[in-house]
């Protein structure tokens, strides 16, 4: 892109004192126009998620953290199973009243369950989230300080253009990485501690009165 810079000349019209008419004096020419090279800053921001190793160890915590709430999930989930099942084995023999107890109070502990996963997801959402903000910030201030390095006056995310002119574009992605691995290379995402569920076990209902 061609950004012009336009100089205007202004026009002097003196007054001549002895004339019976203004004189008029030649304008001066318009200076040239003055054009300069609008360069771009090329950064790939795909590239930079996926090759900046403080990204990397986010993506690596959330993911294994995942996978820890994922298990405790289910082990919670499998040992209430296992708990009420003698519950459902028996129904025909369990006071119907009694065994909507069970139910209702199986269906509670349920949610309590379910609620600490949602809690567990919410929390770690918002640390990731976090861990996001201090990356940003660092590759925002690397950024800046590459333009002002290269004299570069306008900045293109590399990964949502299709053409750059040649001569007119600094692809810095390589540089940028380079620069943020060594000011951040690792980012320890702050994850709070888990809720606990209720520790209640599911009632054991009466039998049928005979």
């Amino acid at each position: 892109m061609i950004r012009s810079l336009v100089l205007m000349a202004a026009l002097a019209f003196p007054y001549a004192a002895h004339a019976e008419t203004p004189a008029t004096v030649t304008p001066a020419a318009p200076a040239a126009e003055a054009p300069t090279t609008t360069l771009f800053l090329v950064m790939d921001s795909e590239r930079l998620a996926t090759e900046a190793t403080a990204m990397q160890s986010v993506f690596d915590q959330m993911a294994k953290r995942h996978d820890v709430e994922a298990a405790a999930y289910n082990m919670a989930i499998d040992k209430l199973e296992k708990e009420f099942a003698p519950v459902r084995q028996a129904r025909d023999t369990i006071d119907p009243a009694e065994y909507q107890k069970a139910v209702d109070q199986y269906n509670g502990i349920k949610a309590q369950i379910d609620g600490v996963l949602a809690k567990v997801q919410e929390d770690m959402t918002k640390a990731g989230e976090k861990a996001m903000e201090q990356f940003n910030t660092v590759a925002t201030m690397v950024g800046q300080q590459v333009r002002q390095d290269h004299g570069i006056s306008r900045f293109v995310d590399g990964s949502a253009v299709l053409y750059i002119r040649d001569g007119s574009g600094y692809d810095a992605t390589d540089e940028v990485i380079k620069r943020v691995n060594a000011k951040l290379p690792d980012i320890k995402v702050d994850f709070p501690a888990r809720p606990k569920a209720a520790a209640a076990e599911p009632a054991k209902p009466a039998a049928k009165k005979k």
